[in-house]
């Protein structure tokens, strides 16, 4: 999904060790911006190497900015088993 936005604010890059599937020691990178349509306005995060090439450019917030989107939704039980959604954004491309 391709969208017209503003960026209201971009957050701090951040990195977070884990350990994979198969025993091995990753980092997950991440940039989350608050972005605008005028209308809308949404968290969403660009990861790994987009993450980095954003955090280094520092997008200009004045002017509107051509993102490509990718979204997904995930599904978990909470405490009492009860059947929680979240939607998540994830930037994959911004000019």
């Amino acid at each position: 999904m391709d969208r017209l936005v503003l960026i209201k604010e971009q957050l701090p890059m951040r990195e977070r060790s884990y350990t994979d599937q198969q025993g091995q020691q990753k980092v997950f990178v991440s940039t989350g911006f608050v972005l605008t349509d005028g209308i809308n306005t949404m968290f969403a995060e660009a990861v790994g190497d987009m993450a980095r090439a954003l955090d280094q450019q520092k997008p200009d917030l004045t002017i509107p900015h051509l993102v490509t989107f990718e979204l997904s939704c995930r599904e978990w039980l909470d405490q009492q088993q009860q059947r929680r959604f979240e939607n998540g954004v994830r930037i994959v491309r911004m000019a």
